[in-house]
């Protein structure tokens, strides 16, 4: 037998004979249980005379659980609650005065609205003559439109009579002016610009309306150059809602190559009118 096995065997046998002993020490080692201490307990018979002397024996009574009644609530009776009466306050006038024409004393007023429904007061009585006023589609006819009470021709008008005059050197141009090659542009420059004016929430609900004339330049590129304002509309909300809308409607159309113009000037009113806006 070679020396590797030898060693092997010797190894088993050691390690078996060491749990032999292990377990052998677990056993002796133990402590053996202490039985529980047992008292005698011994029977006896009482006598019959015994058994009679004894107190009797008592039964337990059960004892009756009875429901608990609800308790009735009082009804409490209803105060009524004080509301607070807020006084109205007067609103401004709504009539406001368009600037005056230059060499001219001629002022246009426009109408008195209400500020819950935006319509000029008197327009359900009717007018001088008795004829209710009826809602004026963009071009005059009687359905109604995106200008109520007023035609296309009338706004234009309202626009015109205030429209400050150019300056000495300036080359600027109204925003409606007849001259062929503008009227494209101009046309698309409108729809642009109204549909990112809008009367302000605030302006609407006191009643304020009013003209402003704004001036603004548009560069070769499309890009708004310089932005002035004219003449007020008398409300500092309605001068700043005008002038947001042009810096917001900013880029516009690259000038045409055929004007050979770095630089296109414009003069435009803008109409805050029975809640409505429009550039003109």
């Amino acid at each position: 037998m070679s020396r590797h096995l030898q060693f092997t065997k010797f190894l088993f046998l050691s390690l078996a004979f060491h749990a032999l002993v292990i377990a052998a020490v677990m056993v002796l080692v133990r402590p053996a249980e202490t039985p529980l201490p047992v008292t005698p307990v011994k029977i006896v018979n009482l006598p019959r005379e015994a058994i009679r002397q004894l107190p009797p024996v008592e039964q337990p009574v059960p004892r009756q659980v009875v429901p608990e009644q609800p308790v009735p609530r009082r009804p409490v009776p209803e105060q009524p609650v004080p509301r607070r009466i807020v006084p109205e306050r007067p609103l401004p006038p709504s009539a406001v005065p368009m600037p005056k024409k230059f060499g001219s004393d001629e002022t246009v007023r426009l109408p008195k609205t209400s500020a819950q429904t935006g319509k000029p007061e008197g327009s359900e009585q009717g007018t001088e003559s008795g004829t209710a006023i009826a809602p004026v589609g963009p071009h005059g006819q009687g359905a109604a439109g995106p200008l109520p009470f007023v035609s296309q021709k009338e706004i234009e008008e309202l626009a015109r009579k205030g429209m400050p005059e150019k300056r000495q050197g300036e080359d600027s141009v109204t925003l409606d002016t007849d001259e062929f090659k503008f009227i494209s542009y101009n046309r698309w420059l409108k729809l642009k610009v109204e549909s990112v004016l809008r009367y302000p929430e605030l302006a609407a609900m006191s009643g304020y309306q009013g003209t402003l004339y704004i001036k603004f330049d548009i560069m070769k590129d499309g890009s708004l150059g310089g932005l002035e304002l004219l003449k007020s509309s008398g409300y500092k909300i309605l001068d700043d809602e005008a002038l947001r809308a042009i810096r917001a409607s900013s880029p516009f159309q690259p000038l045409p190559d055929d004007w050979h113009m770095e630089r296109y000037s414009i003069r435009a009113a803008v109409l805050f009118y029975l809640n409505a806006a429009y550039i003109r």
